[in-house]
């Protein structure tokens, strides 16, 4: 989306660690809005775009680029076949488990996830190919709230991994940039915003 006149443009870093196993349970960042929303003055920030960039920093691999590469697969000696999640979503609730966060769950604002499979073939016992499959869902703002999303507190980035070996006991940062307009919120609105806060 082209940055219109009035537009705000947001940008934050933040890492997050993986475990030998290359879990991470669900942690959050915190996006400070303080500069752009007051209750007292109802002024609210809409969020038209939100974008996010999953780097590595420490890559062994692709050390000049900081790219992080997301294919799991090949890190993985599984015979059986590996499936990895990496899900990575913007909120204003603070979900207890990103398990529970979907598309329809409530101010739940965009949502993305990496999914990477092997699925190697077996003959007599014996590995004889292997098929690799990736995943790269994302549900923006846009998606989620045609009618627009406007926030009066901090934003919350939710993270959470499984099996995602191939950063495992490692730490991978994410930037994020947001694309959002100041506007003016009704006492109806701020009312029923605040309220559903206290509700959480």
């Amino acid at each position: 989306m082209a940055k219109n006149v009035g537009d705000v443009i947001l940008r934050d870093r933040m890492e997050f660690d993986l475990d030998a196993s290359g879990d991470r349970t669900t942690v959050y960042g915190r996006i400070d809005l303080s500069s752009y929303i007051s209750v007292t003055q109802k002024k609210g920030l809409a969020i038209k775009e939100i974008f996010f960039q999953v780097r590595e920093q420490t890559s062994t691999t692709l050390d000049n680029t900081g790219v992080w590469d997301w294919m799991v697969a090949d890190e993985v000696a599984d015979a059986g076949g590996h499936t990895a999640a990496l899900k990575v979503y913007a909120t204003t609730r603070a979900y207890e488990n990103a398990a529970d966060v979907g598309i329809a769950s409530p101010d739940v604002i965009c949502l993305r996830e990496w999914i990477s499979q092997t699925s190697p073939g077996v003959n007599g016992g014996d590995n004889v190919g292997t098929s690799y499959a990736y995943t790269d869902r994302y549900y923006g703002p846009m998606d989620l709230h045609p009618e627009g999303y406007t926030v009066v507190s901090d934003l919350l980035i939710g993270v959470a991994a499984d099996r995602w070996l191939a950063n495992a006991e490692s730490t991978l940062e994410i930037d994020v940039l947001i694309i959002a307009e100041e506007v003016k919120v009704t006492q109806e609105r701020m009312n029923d915003m605040l309220s559903q806060a206290q509700d959480l």
